[in-house]
């Protein structure tokens, strides 16, 4: 059906997937759910969203603190010393409040969830958090490893975009405050003493700079921790007596019926849910959806693909 769909898209490139799937069952074909179909076309390039006004950019923010934290990993630094530095930072959206911003050796998953599973026991957890679609945050097939922790301790994820860094504006301004003021002139002879700087800075961000879209407040006096703390432990996902469960194998897939589902290599060893439909099948991790399958395709086997 994907290939289908596809065609048709190629056919007729200005329609929508609304249109697209009513053509496909005007030619005798079942066609996906009309989300299913915008899934589809938005991963293979296809699906323009509108772009946003000027006034949605410049207003666009959420009521209360914590409600949404945006994170970014800003350009490389090289300093003095022999390896290279990546700056990380988190940033409420509500206050813009400076929750954390770290020097780390790499762009890699394990350093950064380090320094944010520390800042979700200081300022508790988020309702939601909004990354870029870099391929530590956002992956092709399935969830990330990031993704897949932050669903395991009830955070929503959202990812701007693509090439639109303007959908996390305020990030990216802190970004552009931070060259300014600390990176454009700095000579940095180890990283202990860029982390030491990066924390003055965070400092007077967050107690003494006034910012002009706070009124000229400063964002401490607005923020506030979040009332969700952290767990101890990640608590693993849990579903109801009964569910059918299957175990995500290495390479990122379940095998359901003879049939093979793709999730990606983010939801490794976990156990999802699998719910029959009058569609297919539809699997889930806890309470998210993952994606959907027709259960009527040719039977593969790992070694058929």
């Amino acid at each position: 059906v994907k290939e289908l769909l596809l065609a048709e898209r190629e056919s007729h490139p200005a329609w929508g997937a609304r249109k697209l799937c009513k053509r496909l069952e005007k030619t005798g074909v079942v066609p996906p759910a009309e989300r299913t179909a915008n899934r589809i076309l938005k991963r293979e390039g296809l699906l323009e969203a509108p772009k946003p006004k000027e006034s949605d950019l410049r207003f666009f923010e959420r009521p209360n603190p914590n409600d949404l934290w945006q994170m970014d990993h800003k350009r490389v630094i090289h300093g003095k010393w022999a390896r290279r530095t990546y700056p990380f930072a988190v940033l409420d959206d509500c206050t813009r409040y400076l929750i954390g911003l770290k020097a780390l050796p790499d762009t890699g998953f394990v350093s950064m969830w380090d320094v944010v599973w520390l800042i979700f026991g200081e300022f508790g957890l988020p309702r939601a958090v909004l990354t870029d679609n870099a391929r530590i945050f956002s992956a092709f097939t399935g969830p990330s490893r990031f993704e897949v922790r932050l669903m395991r301790l009830g955070v929503d994820v959202l990812h701007g975009r693509p090439y639109h860094p303007q959908t996390q504006g305020k990030v990216e301004r802190l970004n552009g405050t931070l060259e300014r003021e600390l990176l454009r002139d700095g000579c940095f002879n180890s990283a202990e003493e860029l982390q030491a700087d990066f924390d003055h800075f965070r400092h007077e961000y967050n107690h003494e700079r006034p910012h002009e879209s706070l009124l000229m407040e400063v964002p401490g006096a607005l923020y506030r921790p979040s009332q969700r703390p952290r767990p101890r432990e990640l608590p693993e996902m849990e579903y109801a007596r009964g569910a059918v469960l299957r175990r995500v194998q290495k390479d990122g897939w379940i095998s359901y019926k003879g049939i093979i589902v793709e999730l990606g290599i983010g939801l490794h060893g976990e156990r999802v849910e699998v719910r029959e439909t009058d569609y297919g099948a539809e699997v889930y991790y806890g309470r998210y959806r993952i994606r959907g399958k027709r259960l009527d395709e040719q039977k593969k086997t790992r070694d058929d693909r």
